[in-house]
């Protein structure tokens, strides 16, 4: 293995001090396997060992022997003659490839599902062997790395979900709640962790005492920019072209598929399909050799033509001006906050996700007290300015995974998830207090206060609040109580 990918560095980065404590003090997280922690010692000093040396570490394992040995005489390595021992293996596969393989299977074979409720552990497995075959197609095609270090990268690179679903209990239901969107996901561990199951994963892996270069890789694996690390790369599109098969009905998948393959590597649509044509060809050898089950309705072929007509009329730079202005009309163009257009967009999704995950979902309506007089006295262009700095004070009051709205004029809204009513109650009356104590410069000198009143109201199920129509019209409802309080205060 190169050196860069035998380093090992601390990987808590990013993980808040609350979810570490969980994850260390787990007591159901998979240990090393014995051979691992063996192949990792030899691992260390990559000049001083041989196949024999090697091959005597792997045979203390007759099922990890009968399995490399069944990858030497498979279409992997394309050879005509039969490969009868360990050591014969060692040699066509090379150091390299053998370490990475031993730590594959061994790996796979250690992680068992655990008790979470609502994981599903087919289709997490299903997901891993298509991020395997397809960073192998990857990087082969674009000569990023060796092939097993790229099959292990692939396989590995979603194994903080698993750590997860046994240090979180109700990360289950999270899973669930993402509908096989990969991305969201992503985005819902961000909201309710404030970490995402690749720094999980990495985290995991460094603790294993696993290369540095694979756990770059992992940590890695959620990027969409191009990085100096060509393994890190084909592993993130990877996790794009796993998405294409897993959320096949998506064409979003197949977009940003896509957009990945321009971006990391510069490569258009028929670049892209034959790594999809390989990936499709390589995933039954894959399952076979890691004796997965993965489900028997599962039809990669099928998926694979209904790719290729979604790749055959994408235009990636088509796509990536679209979003540029989806981006732009989701924004407010004074105060740069999201649009009332937007939170239409969302506020289904968040609502439906609270919901179902059983979590509150907290909705702040705040409106500028007496906003006419200050643009009959000062302009519109001193008004502009009030409502551009409240804007950034209500943004800076809340938690950065918190959605702020623009909702209109002078009125603006602040949706919090999995925020219960008591903390509704503690950031409304920040905001009230900290555009209260402030001053705002008009122009020409002058400096003006100004004051908000807020009404907040919380959804803590759908019984006793069945839509989110409700969930606005509680908050709009007590900020006109706010308002007819005497204004600047809370409700």
């Amino acid at each position: 293995m190169p050196a860069e990918f035998l380093k090992t560095t601390d990987d808590a980065e990013g993980i808040p001090k609350d979810l570490r404590k969980r994850l260390q003090s787990c007591r159901t997280l998979p240990s090393v396997p014995a051979v691992v922690v063996q192949v990792l010692d030899l691992v260390q000093n990559p000049d001083d060992i041989g196949t024999a040396d090697l091959a005597k570490v792997v045979a203390r394992d007759p099922a990890l022997v009968a399995k490399i040995l069944k990858v030497a005489n498979s279409a992997w390595c394309g050879i005509t003659r039969e490969v009868k021992t360990l050591e014969q293996a060692v040699i066509l596969l090379g150091l390299s490839g053998t370490m990475s393989l031993a730590l594959s299977f061994s790996l796979v074979r250690s992680v068992k599902p655990g008790a979470g409720v609502g994981f599903d552990h087919q289709q997490y497995w299903r997901r891993a062997i298509i991020s395997a075959a397809a960073s192998v197609a990857a990087g082969m095609a674009l000569k990023t790395a060796h092939r097993e270090e790229l099959f292990l990268t692939g396989l590995l690179q979603d194994i903080g979900m698993l750590v997860l679903n046994e240090a979180v209990p109700e990360y289950g239901r999270m899973a669930a709640s993402a509908l096989n969107d990969h991305m969201a996901l992503v985005e819902i561990e961000r909201r309710e962790l404030q970490a995402d199951h690749a720094q999980v994963g990495a985290w995991f892996l460094h603790r294993w005492g696993l290369p540095d270069g694979l756990v770059a890789a992992v940590r890695g694996s959620h990027g969409s920019e191009k990085s100096d690390c060509p393994l890190n790369d084909s592993t993130a599109l990877s996790s794009r072209i796993a998405d294409i098969w897993i959320n096949a009905e998506s064409v979003k998948a197949v977009e940003d598929a896509a957009d990945a393959a321009d971006s990391l590597f510069g490569l258009g649509q028929e670049g892209l399909n034959r790594i999809l044509t390989q990936t499709a060809e390589d995933f039954p050898s894959m399952v076979a050799d890691l004796d997965m089950k993965v489900g028997d309705e599962f039809q990669i072929d099928r998926l694979l033509d209904q790719s290729r007509d979604a790749i055959a009329e994408i235009n990636v730079q088509m796509i990536r001006e679209a979003r540029g202005l989806a981006a732009q009309a989701q924004r407010d163009s004074l105060t740069s906050l999201y649009n009332r257009s937007y939170l239409e967009q969302i506020l289904d999704n968040q609502f439906t996700r609270s919901a179902s995950l059983g979590q509150p979902l907290t909705a702040i309506f705040i409106d500028v007290d007496n906003f006419k007089g200050i643009n009959d006295t000062y302009g519109h262009a001193g008004g502009d300015v009030v409502l551009v700095e409240i804007a950034k004070t209500i943004q800076s009051a809340v938690r950065n995974y918190d959605t702020v709205v623009r909702y209109g004029g002078d009125e603006f809204i602040a949706l919090l998830a999995n925020a219960p009513y008591g903390v509704g109650a503690d950031v409304s009356e920040r905001i009230r207090t900290l555009v209260a104590d402030r001053v705002y410069d008009v122009g020409e000198g002058t400096e003006i206060t100004a004051t908000v009143s807020i009404g907040h109201a919380t959804m803590l199920s759908k019984a006793e609040m069945a839509t989110p129509k409700a969930l606005l019209e509680a908050a709009d409802k007590n900020l006109y109580i706010a308002k007819s309080n005497g204004r600047n205060c809370v409700a």
